[in-house]
């Protein structure tokens, strides 16, 4: 038997578009950055368990999340390839790493391995109610490091602030350390840049509305199934 909280639609009756929409706004949850360091953590993800408002009965957001991943995701982070960085572009190859590969561009694609797997539905681990990346496989390992950049100050001060900092932190923090060390006995060696931070995977703020009309449309089929659409007289 559905159970009913206050403000839920009463049994029976058809729900409003509107009624579906503050659903998935009000309980669809995604990760929107992932930091790395020679690990992922924490997970990109998207979490839907808090969806079931409507008195649905829903216990699996499998479809969706599945269709969000392969529609929505994957061609987004294909793109931030492409694109070599969004919103903000990548930082240029460094000049010796130009002189060994012949060429400064593409950025961050050699083989195309590290492309293919980043927009693999492979690597994703989906549950009834969430689906996440927990980490990228062995053969592109290196992959990690790109995505967070490694011995560069942001990443220590991303590690320092931890994975609920904003952005603004992390750049006023790493702004202080790079002061800090200007003044240091090892100024050259403590500001320089081993691998810079080039995110490929991240969720952009167009992915989060295509993600939600996902998550829509898919209620809306759901509501019409028990006939109770919102279309319906």
């Amino acid at each position: 038997m559905a159970t009913f909280s206050e403000g839920t639609p009463a049994a029976g009756r058809p729900l409003r578009l509107s009624e579906i929409k503050y659903a998935i706004y009000g309980g669809l949850r995604l990760d929107r950055d992932l930091y790395v360091g020679w690990e992922i953590e924490p997970s990109i993800g998207l979490v839907a368990k808090d969806i079931n408002k409507l008195g649905l009965e829903l216990q699996s957001f499998v479809e969706p999340l599945v269709q969000s991943i392969k529609e929505v995701i994957a061609p987004s982070i294909r793109k931030n390839f492409l694109m070599e960085g969004r919103p903000e572009p990548w930082e240029p190859l460094a000049l010796y790493t130009e002189t060994v590969r012949g060429s400064a561009r593409p950025i961050l694609y050699r083989t195309g391995a590290l492309e293919r797997v980043a927009t693999s539905f492979n690597i994703w681990t989906v549950s009834h109610t969430s689906a996440a990346i927990m980490d990228l496989p062995q053969e592109v390992w290196y992959g990690a490091l790109h995505q967070g950049g490694y011995g560069s100050i942001g990443q220590i001060a991303r590690k320092t602030l931890g994975p609920t900092a904003t952005r603004a932190e992390i750049a006023n923090l790493s702004m202080a350390i790079s002061i800090a060390a200007e003044r240091g006995p090892n100024a050259r060696l403590a500001t320089k840049v081993v691998i810079p931070a080039r995110p490929f995977i991240l969720i952009q703020d167009e992915d989060v509305e295509a993600i939600q009309d996902v998550f829509i449309n898919w209620m809306e089929a759901k509501a019409d199934m028990v006939g109770r659409g919102w279309h319906v007289t």
